[in-house]
């Protein structure tokens, strides 16, 4: 299977165009294939792609002259990943208007094992997954390129198993240039090199980074996914956007690694970064589906990562009272339990809960803490003197599907009357479990929610994918940071024509 969404911008003026090789049955689109859902812990079960016929639709291509922006999404679902990467990447290239300049890609090729009980489950294929990436230069050997694993987020909706998504990025005026980190405990020094090798990017506005969870979920003190972001805003400036996320775990919760590509490498313990540059305008929210509480109470006491009093109590009891919690039920490490930090008086960023101490002294594992009872961790420091809500909620369908469709709409509103050229997403891979878990089986976020959404906002392509921690602009500041590591949250951002670029 496989389709491309095309976007031309050229002398101030926007040709939306889709043209590409379809399956179509009937005269009808064949929905993508859809994932099964496990529990939020555990790795989706294999479901079979259905077979498909393949048929040629060609449409004419409007000539264009001097495009300022040129963006292509196409994606192909194939058995064989040298086929599904070649495919997708050709098409993505060949709907440009222009010489491609860099392309971002996400695949998935899983193989079928046994859980400890005997049961079939999906896990991740090493060896198929990196027949991906030489199929991919070979359509493009010179573009600057990187991807990750995950399940990708396009305009036909979901996509799970056996598929390649491609953005392939162009323009007069457009410049990519890529680059790699390897992870290590200092996250600013991390952060600095990446910023550092896009300082020759000319009018730089948005890094694309992915990486995979052992970015953002080292539990060593003082090793923080803030300080990542802080040696990029140091290198780049605050004005960058700084945008991606975390790739598909090897082996959840077992291994918190992945898969980074970058041109023709397959890398793992790294970020991977595109630092994209032009006359681009980005336009970026973030929204999730828990319900915060009237009451906002105020971090009395931390140290590093541990929150240990909320308004000078045990942080656990406050939480447990506002959340509306029984005695009997335990927190969860990264499941159902968030607060909210208070970035501005309408909008919290979202961080959940990793540990807490219980009345005995002892951690989720069971392991004696010196911290007081009833302490929470977090991903990152919540210092003394923040506020925050306590987020309720989390097992309603309706509410993921909600917030989905009120932050692409709030992305496009903020946008004006510019064009719309592009939709990214960063995407919590929680809330795909969750939904899956909750509604029918051919539902997601794409087809139910974004796609009805924008049906009066003009056609133009979507790229995303379900992220394991999204990296994506809050509606606000937090701690001198205009762009956070959020959890649980769909994140996007509407790219357009730069305005000062209209208008000259």
């Amino acid at each position: 299977m496989i389709r491309t969404w095309t976007v031309l911008l050229a002398a101030g003026s926007l040709l939306a165009l889709c043209g590409c090789p379809a399956q179509q049955q009937a005269g009808e689109e064949t929905p993508p294939a859809v994932e099964e859902t496990p529990a939020v812990e555990e790795t989706p079960a294999v479901e079979e792609t259905p077979a498909v016929e393949e048929t040629q639709v060609i449409e004419e291509t409007p000539e264009a002259t001097a495009k300022a922006v040129d963006f292509s999404v196409a994606w192909c679902t194939d058995d064989d990943p040298k086929v599904a990467a070649e495919k997708a990447a050709t098409e993505a290239i060949a709907g440009l208007g222009c010489p491609a300049k860099g392309l971002i890609f996400y695949e998935y090729y899983p193989k079928t094992v046994k859980d400890d009980e005997g049961n079939d489950k999906e896990a991740t294929d090493p060896e198929t997954d990196k027949l991906v990436l030489p199929a991919i230069r070979k359509a493009a050997p010179d573009v600057p390129t990187i991807g990750c694993r995950a399940r990708s987020l396009v305009s036909g909706g979901t996509m799970v198993k056996n598929t390649v998504s491609v953005l392939a990025i162009g323009g007069e005026n457009v410049s990519c240039k890529v680059t790699k980190a390897a992870l290590a405990d200092d996250r600013k020094v991390v952060g600095q090199s990446i910023g550092e090798e896009f300082k020759d990017v000319a009018d730089l506005k948005l890094v694309f980074a992915l990486s995979e969870m052992s970015l953002s979920f080292e539990t060593k003190e003082g090793v923080s996914v803030e300080d990542f972001i802080r040696g990029i805003n140091q290198s780049c400036g605050e004005d960058v956007t700084l945008f991606g996320g975390n790739c598909l775990p090897n082996d959840y919760p077992a291994d918190k690694g992945g898969l980074q590509y970058l041109n023709d490498e397959a890398l793992e313990g790294h970020v991977v970064a595109m630092g994209i540059g032009g006359p681009i305008a980005v336009h970026a929210n973030h929204t999730n589906e828990f319900a915060p509480s009237e009451e906002t109470p105020v971090v009395t006491k931390a140290q590093d990562k541990w929150i240990i009093e909320l308004d000078n109590k045990p942080a656990a009891e406050v939480y447990r009272k506002l959340r509306g919690m029984p005695d009997d039920e335990k927190f969860t490490s990264d499941s159902e339990h968030p607060i909210g930090v208070v970035v501005t008086p309408e909008k919290v960023y979202l961080r959940m809960i990793l540990d807490w101490i219980d009345a005995d002294g002892k951690d989720l594992a069971g392991e004696a803490s010196d911290l007081p009872p009833g302490s929470l961790l977090f991903v990152a420091a919540v210092p003394e003197g923040t506020k925050v809500k306590v987020l309720k909620g989390g097992g309603d369908a309706g509410a993921i599907l909600e917030s989905a469709k009120e932050g692409i709409l709030e992305s496009v509103e903020k946008a004006g009357d510019a064009e719309p050229l592009l939709a990214l997403l960063s995407d919590c891979c929680a809330r795909g479990f969750r939904l899956r878990g909750l509604r029918k089986a051919d539902e997601c976020e794409i087809r139910q929610a974004i796609l009805p959404a924008l049906k009066d906002k003009g056609e133009f392509p979507i790229f995303g994918f379900y992220a394991w921690g999204e990296l994506g602009p809050i509606a606000g500041e937090f701690g001198g940071l205009k762009c956070m590591y959020q959890q649980h949250t769909f994140v996007s951002a509407v790219l357009t024509e730069e305005k000062q670029a209209a208008d000259q």
